[in-house]
């Protein structure tokens, strides 16, 4: 159970590194610590409600993540 745990995690911190280094250029990172946590715990849910159901391509959806506010403008408040 502890590495299922672990690899969940894992897995939400790798998106956000690929967020951060892997989408283009991003000139004002997301430096929300609180808001780097809740993305590495709820990653499915937003990817499900952005990607899957919703308009973003995944380097869109990191992208948001890493330089646009974090998991306030994936909740719709700050969509450009």
């Amino acid at each position: 159970m502890r590495s299922l745990i672990a690899v969940y995690l894992a897995f939400g911190f790798v998106l956000l590194i690929v967020g951060f280094y892997g989408t283009g250029d991003c000139p004002i990172k997301n430096k929300d610590v609180v808001s780097d946590a809740v993305f590495v715990v709820g990653w499915p849910v937003y990817l499900y409600k952005e990607v899957v159901r919703g308009p973003l391509t995944p380097a869109q959806f990191m992208h948001l993540q890493a330089c646009q506010n974090g998991v306030v403008a994936l909740s719709g408040a700050l969509r450009p």
